[in-house]
């Protein structure tokens, strides 16, 4: 007897012994099928998903009524400046997510071209392919996550096989205010999956023209011998469709005899953190050398109470990118040193 035969003998017997009469039990099994094939959870309705992630009913339908109460809105500076909104659900939605997120999404393979958030993959892997080419093209994704509407990931969930009100009640308990929220452990994962499609039409035009692609999120990247102004009319086009669109800001052609920098890391012939990440640790460990921890902690009236810590951070960033790296080893020891005998507190 295979898997599913067995399943299915032990849900009809359980069925009849709860008096659930044949038509019933023959729906239940044509749709449990296919999400049994899949690999995924044979979820049936919205009791059933509460007894698998262990809330109440009244919770769930809660978080997806009134979803706005069971998130925590703050700001943090991007690194380019600017400012970016972070929406963090609460700890019991968080957890809700997380089992959506270990026994769904997790479940389905991302594209090939997708780098970012995918488990075993990485923002090194995702440079290296486009190490040592003609042209790179990057191209940047405007407001990523809340483009990714909730119309497009009702659609994702129904097309697994989910029924309507389930998917519906998965899909409010995966966005805010109509779309993916940044911040939710879910929104990488349903990025990706939701833009499979997207991947595929880039992909194909990429390998169509011997080119390279990847995206890490909202980072495109084609490289090779390549026609800028093809690529970006084709991507306009593409992403139009699904209703997202370009931030024109940041397109950027970097050619050979430039400095080439993929997703922050410069991939022109060896891979290394990019210039202004390395110069930034340099120069800190420069002064903390010469002058003491304390004396560049006054003079740069640094008062984070984790600097060692992000610097080390930095260092170890370095360090992945390209292993190699002597001035990064150099960091970290003195940094270890530091953090081993620490300042003494002010008097």
């Amino acid at each position: 007897m295979d898997d599913w035969a067995d399943y299915e003998a032990r849900f009809m017997t359980s069925s009849i012994e709860s008096g659930f009469d044949h038509a019933y039990i023959v729906r239940c099994l044509a749709y449990a099928r296919p999400l049994y094939d899949s690999c995924l959870p044979i979820i049936f309705n919205k009791d059933h998903l509460s007894l698998l992630v262990g809330y109440k009913l009244s919770y769930l339908i809660g978080a997806a009524q009134r979803t706005t109460s069971y998130y925590r809105i703050f700001s943090i500076t991007k690194r380019s400046g600017g400012q970016r909104q972070i929406s963090e659900p609460l700890p019991s939605l968080k957890e809700i997510q997380r089992w959506i997120l270990d026994n769904i999404l997790y479940r389905l393979p991302p594209s090939r071209f997708a780098k970012g958030f995918v488990p075993k993959r990485s923002i090194r892997e995702n440079a290296r392919f486009h190490r040592n080419q003609e042209k790179v093209l990057s191209l940047d994704l405007k407001d990523f996550f809340t483009s990714i509407r909730v119309n497009r990931v009702y659609l994702f969930f129904h097309s697994l096989g989910y029924s309507r009100p389930l998917s519906r009640l998965l899909t409010h308990l995966c966005t805010l205010d109509g779309s993916l929220p940044q911040g939710a452990p879910t929104s990488p994962a349903l990025s990706n999956l939701i833009n499979v499609q997207l991947d595929k039409r880039l992909g194909g035009f990429a390998l169509k023209h011997n080119l390279r692609y990847t995206r890490y999120a909202d980072d495109i990247t084609f490289s090779g011998d390549l026609h800028a102004g093809r690529i970006i009319r084709f991507v306009q086009k593409v992403v139009g469709e699904d209703e997202m669109r370009l931030n024109e800001k940041k397109i950027r052609l970097m050619e050979r005899h430039q400095r080439q920098e993929v997703t922050g890391i410069t991939v022109n012939q060896k891979l290394q953190a990019s210039r202004e990440t390395r110069r930034r640790l340099r120069q800190a460990i420069y002064y903390i050398d010469k002058y003491g921890i304390d004396s560049h902690l006054n003079f740069t009236q640094n008062m984070r109470a984790n600097y060692i810590k992000h610097l080390m951070g930095i260092a170890n960033f370095i360090l992945f990118v390209n292993p190699n790296d002597a001035e990064a080893k150099n960091a970290l020891n003195i940094l270890r040193r530091v953090q081993t005998f620490p300042p003494f507190p002010n008097q």
